[in-house]
């Protein structure tokens, strides 16, 4: 402090401040009790020319980011918001504070059949990185999930479509489609966010298993019991 206001001495106080870091076109404030012992990777689709200008996207929902989380290893909320047939055959692969998920969607947009593979980064307890390829739409899309206080969180979403190589002028009119299909299911989401209740020990089919192993991955972000 320079200076104090009335004070015969001026008190000896200091400011702590937090780990901050910025690329691909974000800065990444770390918080805890200790400095990070990793680093969210670059995001090249950010920054390249081949990507669109992201579209973005902010809502809020009664819920953890933790369950934000968990909404993309439900398999079988696939079918029932995102017009699956079938739940995805996924796995979660852990890698220290981060996580990779493998899958592949089969849905119908606009009368055509699209059969796409999606690769799921997350780093950290707040930031995923979804990247879905396919013959005719590739997106990346980065979701930034924090807390606001204990009920409510904050989701961030940037979506990069990629121009389509012979025929880039279509990039606006490929953003137009998956922003309406995109968005509308985002929503979908957050109604059933803002009135779920979270359930330690959930009932859970055969076939959803990845629920239970995020929660197993992602309990290494919270404090240890004293």
């Amino acid at each position: 402090m320079a200076h104090a206001p009335f004070a015969v001495r001026t008190p000896k106080v200091s400011l702590g401040g937090f780990p901050v870091r910025e690329h691909s076109g974000l800065v990444f404030v770390y918080y805890g009790p200790t400095a990070p012992s990793w680093e969210v990777p670059d995001i090249p689709e950010t920054t390249a020319r081949d990507f669109a200008t992201p579209i973005d996207d902010v809502c809020r929902a009664r819920i953890h980011i933790q369950e934000m989380r968990e909404n993309i290893v439900d398999e079988s909320h696939f079918h029932f918001i995102h017009g699956q047939s079938e739940p995805p055959v996924q796995e979660l692969r852990p890698d220290g504070p981060f996580a990779e998920v493998q899958g592949r969607i089969h849905r119908r947009v606009l009368g055509r059949d699209i059969n796409n593979t999606f690769d799921v980064f997350m780093y950290g307890p707040g930031v995923m990185v979804v990247r879905v390829l396919g013959p005719v739409l590739s997106v990346t899309a980065v979701a930034l999930t924090t807390p606001v206080d204990d009920r409510t969180s904050e989701m961030r979403m940037l979506y990069y479509v990629r121009k389509p190589a012979r025929l880039p002028f279509l990039a606006p009119a490929l953003k137009l489609v998956f922003r309406a299909e995109a968005l509308r299911e985002v929503r979908e989401e957050v109604r059933i966010w803002d009135h779920k209740v979270h359930q330690p020990r959930p009932v859970l089919l055969p076939h959803e298993k990845g629920i239970r192993a995020l929660r197993r991955w992602y309990a290494q972000f919270y404090p240890a019991d004293d």
